[in-house]
Formats: structure tokens, sequence, C-alpha cells
């Protein structure tokens, strides 16, 4: 039974919650922290933008452009830096929920797998996300065509019902440690095999997801970040290294 996947994951969770917390909130730091200058930088841009529109000087406004271009730049690249932080310390992540298959694991062995498969995790999550942005794409094409609202809805539910063959490419990358695009295929075929089970598993965690977050929405969100994050991730590690 795919619950069978939640009950592991939570038995392997209680033996290493605070590991769990921990690397979960240093993830949170780190992102947060390059989102933080990131978003700073922009609104010390809008402020020099205010004093230079109530400026009559236009050369003055001209010289000041590029240095709100850099800005800008620097922003984006902060931005960018969240992003990818979150990405590669979550290979990490996915490396504590393996060795919890083998027992306790600890916050070390976040930064260690994070740096063997920190970049391949980063290169599958850009591979995935052409993949996404395709697919969407096509979708925009009917949305051009002025499709009804129910073909719309039923488009993004085709989206997300794509996008679970790929769920488990984090998974090979840990467990069999496989490159990126080796990894994404492995994810595609396995998934293929057992698309079912996959899709039930997935959204048994998006209902308590969402549940939580109803309900209780703050508790919840932190329930969800701290507890079912780290849990999915067991589950998924657990689900590919039967199923692979």
């Amino acid at each position: 039974m795919v619950f069978e996947y939640i009950t592991r994951a939570w038995e392997a969770y209680k033996k290493n919650t605070m590991s769990f917390i921990l690397a979960q909130l240093i993830v949170l730091i780190i992102s947060g922290i390059c989102l933080f200058i990131s978003l700073g930088i922009i609104a010390s841009i809008g402020v020099s933008t205010l004093r230079e529109l109530s400026s009559n000087l236009v050369a003055y406004r001209m010289v000041s452009f590029f240095p709100a271009f850099a800005s800008i730049l620097i922003s984006l690249i902060f931005f960018i830096l969240a992003g990818l932080s979150i990405v590669y310390l979550n290979a990490g992540i996915y490396g504590m929920a393996f060795e919890t298959t083998r027992g306790k694991t600890i916050v070390k062995t976040m930064f260690k797998v994070a740096m063997k498969k920190g970049i391949t995790g980063i290169i599958a999550a850009i591979l995935i996300g052409i993949i996404f942005f395709i697919i969407t794409t096509f979708l925009s094409i009917g949305y051009g065509l002025g499709l009804p609202l129910l073909e719309i809805a039923t488009g993004s539910v085709l989206l997300i019902l794509i996008m679970i063959f790929f769920s488990l490419a984090f998974p090979a990358i840990v467990a069999d440690n496989l490159g990126a695009f080796e990894a994404v295929e492995k994810s595609v075929n396995v998934v293929k095999k057992n698309y079912f089970d996959t899709f039930i598993l997935l959204l048994t965690y998006a209902i308590i997801f969402i549940l939580l977050t109803f309900f209780i929405p703050i508790i919840g969100i932190l329930i969800c970040y701290f507890v079912l994050i780290p849990m999915l991730y067991i589950s998924l590690i657990l689900f590919y290294k039967r199923k692979k």
C-alpha cells in the first residue's frame, strides 16, 4: 500500500526530528538572506527612482540609470542564488532522507551530499524547468485561442499530471548516483510503471498540505515545512528504492 511509505517516513522522521528541523532551518536562513538582499536592493532602487522623478535634470537621470541597472542586476543575481541554494541544499536533504533508510542521519550529511550532488540537482531542476516551460507554452497557445475555462482548467490539471513523471529525479540522483539527464530519464521510466501509486502518494501529501495550511495557516505552514517536506522526501526515497 502507498500509505506504508508515509507511515515508514513518519517513523524515520521521528528518529531524526532535530536533524531535519536544523537542516530545513539552514535552507530557510541561507535562501532567506539571499532573497532579503535581493528585495532590499529593489526597495532602495524604488526610493531612488522616486527622487529622480522629482528632478527636472534629464542628464542626471540618464547618468543615474547605470547604477540603477547594476543594482537591478545584482538584485536578480541574489534572487537566482536564493532559488539555487534551495535546490542545492535540498539535494543534501534528500541525502539525509536516504540515510534514514539505514538508521540515523545528521545535518553534516546535508552538506556532504549537497557538495557531491547539488550541482547535478540544479542541472536536473533546470532541465525539468525547461520541460515545464515548453508544456506551459503549448498550453498558453490554447489560452490564446480563446478556449473555454473548463478546457483551460483541464490543461492545468494535465500539466500537473505530466510533471509527476519527474518526481523521482532527486531520489535517483541520491540513491543511484545518476547524472541529471539519466536521473530524469530514470524518474520517467519508474513513474511510468508505477504511475497510479506515485500519483496517490503525492496526492495524499498534497491533501495534508492543503488541510493544514487552510485550517491552521501559520502553524500549518510550519508543520508542512519542517515536518511534511522531509517526510515527503523520505517517502519518495523509499518508493524509488522499492520500485526502481
